[in-house]
């Protein structure tokens, strides 16, 4: 990425609804280059669009975090598995006291306790996992601001 693709992926951070007019502004480019550079940012995989929407307002009101710890030579499976369970928002590996990090939506506490002991309990080489139920979101998404040179 250039100094002009920075200040497009910026502008995006900000506002993911902006026109291609209000990108060509911001960035100095014309609308057209707006639309290349976007093309082919997404097409590279270094830009892509993702929707953070509040779960309540869908009527999801159990979720929480799982830090799982995994036998390391079942991890790759057990976080396949993960990622095909439709309760999991996000999952990732990680390192330290646990290896593995889910984000589960469920509609409620009951239907994530029975998610964390019915699916989560038959993920491949499960040693011990620690359930965090979010009480409360105090921010979403925050922008993206480049650091000082």
């Amino acid at each position: 990425m250039d100094d002009g693709d920075r200040i497009l992926a910026a502008e995006l951070a900000h506002d993911g609804r902006a026109s291609h007019a209000q990108l060509a502004r911001a960035t100095g480019w014309n609308e057209t280059t707006v639309r290349r550079r976007i093309t082919a940012l997404r097409s590279a995989g270094t830009l892509y669009f993702d929707l953070d929407v509040d779960t309540r307002l869908l009527g999801y009101t159990g979720t929480a975090l799982l830090w799982i710890s995994v036998e390391p030579s079942q991890l790759a499976a057990a976080g396949h598995a993960l990622e095909r369970h439709p309760e999991i928002s996000f999952a990732a590996a990680t390192t330290g006291p646990t290896n593995l990090l889910g984000s589960v939506v469920a509609s409620d506490v009951y239907a994530l306790y029975d998610y964390i002991a019915d699916q989560v309990g038959g993920l491949p080489g499960i040693r011990a996992m620690e359930t965090a139920p979010i009480l409360r979101t105090v921010e979403r998404v925050g922008a993206i601001t480049p650091a000082a040179p």
